[in-house]
């Protein structure tokens, strides 16, 4: 009898003993099991922290450079229109240095020169080579509206010829300095003058800091656009611009 007694007091030691490590094991494991799935959670969204982090870098790459851009020109068809150009602001100071030149049809030196002559000349002066005549002039350069001309600025007009036979430069409040027929010599002169009004083409900017001049339109694209004008068509951009306006 005091054997078995003896017996039952060793097992029930012995498991008083093992309850608690095997719930110390079932704890561990639980806790593993709850520390693996934790670290797979945190590891899911770190990684999805990290995709949205990459996107977002992707996108303030992509606005970064875009923000760069910078808008220099519009085009409607074939044309191109410089009205966002910074003009060479330099070219009608040289021109200021020819006031007083004796105007003369056909003439390409200081004892006489005509208008395109005198654009020449100017170019020249300003280290660029241009054209002989008006309407190879109205080659260059990027048309620009008229309310949108600046200092530097070639403006073009009709006067013997349907085409452009006669050109200024702009040198702003609404005059130009050009080699005038009727004043007998290189002067400045106002745009807003009925005679230069009715015979208006178009106005081209030859764009600042560039190395040499090449040309801009062909004769058949400076053609069409006369021809539009004398069909009495707006100016497309003009009008897109009023109609929005007028939707305002």
């Amino acid at each position: 009898m005091k054997i078995f007694k003896k017996i039952i007091g060793i097992f029930l030691s012995s498991a008083i003993i093992m309850i608690p490590s095997v719930a110390e094991a079932k704890t561990k494991k639980v806790s593993k099991v709850k520390s693996s799935h934790i670290s797979h959670k945190k590891s899911h969204i770190s990684h999805k922290k990290s995709k949205v982090s990459s996107k977002h870098s992707h996108h303030k790459k992509y606005a970064s450079k875009k923000a760069k851009f910078q808008k220099v020109s519009y085009s409607y068809g074939p044309r191109v229109y410089g009205d966002d150009l910074e003009p060479n602001r330099d070219i009608y100071k040289y021109a200021i240095g020819l006031l007083g030149t004796k105007y003369r049809f056909g003439g390409d030196n200081i004892n006489g020169i005509d208008c395109s002559s005198f654009v020449q000349h100017v170019f020249e002066l300003a280290g660029y080579k241009m054209p002989r005549t008006a309407r190879e002039q109205a080659l260059y350069g990027y048309f620009v509206r008229k309310e949108n001309i600046k200092p530097g600025d070639l403006l073009f007009f009709a006067t013997y010829a349907s085409y452009p036979s006669h050109v200024g430069i702009y040198i702003g409040n609404g005059k130009m300095i050009h080699a005038s027929s009727k004043g007998g010599k290189v002067e400045i002169t106002d745009i807003n003058q009925e005679y230069y009004v009715k015979r208006f083409l178009f106005a081209k900017r030859i764009p600042a800091n560039i190395k040499e001049l090449t040309p801009q339109d062909s004769m058949e694209s400076i053609d069409s656009y006369i021809n539009e004008s004398k069909n009495n068509k707006e100016d497309p951009i003009a009008k897109i611009i009023m109609e929005k306006n007028d939707k305002n």
